[in-house]
């Protein structure tokens, strides 16, 4: 307060002074501009009536300079197109011509005309004053008289600086002798109300250094005490603050901490991004329901209060995720009041879709291989328990055996493919080399037209122009294979399977068409899934192991590549794979 009242009372005389010294220099520097002009005036009278007529009659400017000597002005004769024809100044060159300057195209409408301005000249502020010379009632010449203003200036500032000086001593004077005796009174009440704002914004480790006999001495050692514990505290704290905020952002895990009126307290990043929250919305203090009204929230809030202890631990679903929750209690360390609960969420979805994608594996790979290893071990038991002799009859046993022993290969084949395909382990993976499109297609023509020709079935081939890609071979040759072969089991006896190849910019596109029976419309989204069937009866009869399309769907996404699938039921298929001719340049 008292700096306050100092402050204030400074200001206050400060002003008045000021205003007085400004106010007194206007009216000085008033009075000197109106006595300058008055004495301009009565120069410029004295100059046209007795000294112009003897200077125009014989052009002698003897007392035109004299007379300026002797009233220490500057004195010019103008004709009427502006050129000086008499300057009192010695040395100042030929001048410029002063028809366009503002005294004298006043004087030129036969007024005198004064005017405060900068001269060029001489280089000082100067006040001018030009009259008109008139002759047989023309105006022939003007009579300019000018006095510089630095005279009148440094009075008016030595006036000014001298009463600022004063009244700034006294100011200051008066100012210390008030403050010295306040605060010799009071700086001990000063130091510890500083002392207490430092603490009160977190500085910890400031001390008092007053050394006093007295109460206020008491107080100082006590503040001191008091600053130390705080420093300590608040260090220990901050440091756990940091660790925690590190530990909770770095987490997949949503946290959520809320007290017994189910207020957040705290929440980690995880949990924002499940509730959809934004990172920067302030939202400690609030009710969970107030930030997200879901049927979740419902049931946690109904689970903790049907809880004694406040643990759970339970599945849900928060929209399209699986998460698994768990909780426990916030008890206080002393008493263990119940403060409110730790709430975690962890998304489970992935984990449950493999746990599902796990176990339907296993059950279509046990069925898979249950069916030729029953088949096979039911021969094989029946010759042994029969003791079945007969060529014929074993001979057709054995063919049996043959067949089922080889789909048993091929589904083991499939399997293992299929297993490096999804681990991207494959030891071919990175052995892309160049091949050409069109050689490799008819190669597997060659390979496959046996089995085309044993059911009168066309295979077609159109290309376009040669062309060149950079991918693994077997991967080509797997996928190939596993779509013409597919194409040509699935189309009747006469029908035809058309392959055509083109190009498409930085990729190049493959057809494979058949004229077969077809896919119904709701069996396509699945048909790359492994071990699935459009037609079992018919897939089994043709050998088919169930794999081959997912086989198909890995290598065209480990080459990051698409595959589309049309059909028409009783009119035949057509898979469109498009590859890029350099996987390794994307």
């Amino acid at each position: 307060m008292k700096k306050r009242i100092t402050i204030v009372f400074s200001i206050l005389i400060v002003l008045v002074t000021a205003f007085s010294g400004v106010f007194s220099y206007v009216i000085f520097k008033n009075a000197y501009y109106e006595s300058t002009e008055r004495n301009l005036k009565s120069n410029s009278e004295y100059i046209v009536e007795d000294l112009m007529p003897g200077y125009i009659r014989t052009g002698d400017v003897a007392g035109l300079e004299h007379y300026a000597t002797s009233t220490n002005q500057r004195i010019n004769i103008i004709d009427v197109e502006g050129n000086v024809l008499f300057e009192s100044l010695s040395g100042i060159g030929s001048l410029d011509n002063h028809l366009s300057r503002p005294e004298v195209q006043g004087a030129m409408k036969g007024t005198p005309t004064t005017s405060v301005r900068y001269s060029d000249t001489i280089m000082k502020n100067m006040l001018y004053l030009a009259a008109p010379y008139y002759q047989d009632g023309q105006i022939t010449h003007i009579v300019r008289i000018a006095v510089p203003l630095d005279v009148m200036e440094d009075v008016s500032y030595s006036i000014i600086n001298n009463l600022i000086f004063v009244a700034l001593a006294s100011i200051l004077i008066a100012i210390v002798i008030f403050a010295f005796l306040l605060s010799n009174e009071t700086r001990p009440l000063d130091e510890v109300t500083i002392f207490a704002r430092k603490i009160a914004r977190g500085d910890y480790k400031t001390k008092l250094t007053m050394l006093r006999d007295d109460k206020i001495g008491d107080l100082v050692d006590s503040l001191n005490t008091m600053a130390e514990q705080l420093d300590a505290s608040f260090s220990k704290i901050n440091r756990k603050n940091i660790e925690l905020s590190s530990v909770l952002s770095s987490m997949n895990q949503g946290i959520i901490a809320v007290d017994r009126d189910n207020k957040i307290i705290l929440i980690n990043d995880t949990a924002r991004g499940i509730f959809k929250i934004d990172l920067k919305k302030e939202i400690k203090g609030k009710s969970i329901l107030e930030v997200y009204r879901d049927p979740f929230v419902y049931e946690l809030q109904d689970k903790l209060a049907e809880t004694e202890d406040g643990r759970l631990d339970y599945e849900t679903r928060i929209e399209d995720r699986v998460y698994k929750v768990t909780s426990s209690q916030m008890l206080d360390k002393g008493d263990q009041t119940y403060n409110g609960n730790i709430i975690i969420l962890e998304d489970i979805t992935m984990i449950k879709g493999l746990e599902n994608i796990r176990r339907d594996f296993v059950a279509n790979v046990s069925h898979e291989l249950k069916t030729p290893i029953t088949t096979i071990r039911g021969f094989i038991e029946t010759i042994q328990e029969n003791h079945i002799t007969d060529e014929a009859t074993l001979s057709r046993f054995y063919s049996i055996i043959a067949d089922e022993s080889e789909r048993l290969t091929r589904l083991v084949n499939d399997i293992l493919i299929l297993s490096h395909l999804e681990n991207n382990q494959r030891s071919g993976e990175d052995k892309r080399e160049v091949i050409g499109v069109n050689q490799e297609i008819l190669r597997i023509f060659d390979m496959l037209k046996m089995t085309a020709e044993s059911k009168r079935i066309d295979l077609r081939y159109q290309k376009e122009g040669d062309i060149s890609v950079i991918i693994n071979p077997d991967d080509f040759r797997q996928m190939m294979i596993n779509l013409v072969d597919n194409a040509i089991k699935y189309t009747d006896e006469g029908g035809r399977v058309d392959v055509s190849v083109y190009e498409n910019g930085a990729h190049f596109c493959i057809l494979v068409e058949d004229t077969g029976c077809g896919i119904p419309e709701e069996d396509i989204p699945r048909i790359f899934e492994r071990f699935y069937r459009v037609d079992k009866s018919r897939s089994k009869e043709n050998g088919g192991t169930g794999l081959g399309l997912a086989i198909v769907k890995h290598i065209v996404q480990n080459n990051r590549g698409a595959i589309e699938v049309t059909s028409s039921v009783g009119i035949g298929t057509t898979f469109k794979v498009t590859l890029p001719k350099n996987c390794e340049a994307l």
